[in-house]
């Protein structure tokens, strides 16, 4: 059965049933996002103060799977966690946009220091250019 016989035969079900298929398809869809989103986790590495200057713990990544903008994750509850599905927020690398959960303006600020004196860096990372070992020797530290 193709996709849209099978919407098809949905539209065809009594109203309390389509419902039904639908909240169970949203699940299904949210656990997918879910999996893709820990699939990409492990292309992540964890980055102290002592290299960033942030207080709170810096992860970065290689682009991987993702369809978003270079981005850098700051840990945010726990700020010192050190696993990457802990509640956190996303800073574009080219505009520091934010998503996610609340930073405060001062760590705000402090991470984007960190993107301006190591944005190719980033960048050379993300687009896979070089291992991690060459990102910590490239890294400029505050």
């Amino acid at each position: 059965m193709n996709a849209e016989a099978l919407v098809d035969e949905i539209k065809a079900l009594p109203p309390d049933m389509a419902a039904e298929v639908e909240d169970f398809v949203e699940l299904l869809r949210a656990r997918a996002l879910k999996e893709q989103e820990e699939d990409l986790a492990g292309f992540m590495v964890s980055l102290r103060k002592d290299i960033t200057g942030v207080d709170n713990t810096i992860f970065v990544s290689t682009k991987g799977f993702g369809r978003h903008a270079p981005r850098i994750k700051i840990a945010i509850d726990p700020p010192d966690s050190f696993n990457e599905t802990s509640t956190s927020t996303s800073m574009a690398i080219h505009d520091f946009s934010l998503t996610g959960a609340y930073a405060p303006p001062w760590l705000v600020e402090q991470a984007k220091a960190f993107i301006e004196r190591n944005r190719e860096a980033l960048l050379g990372y993300w687009n896979g250019e070089f291992d991690t070992s060459e990102l910590f020797r490239r890294l400029e530290r505050p």
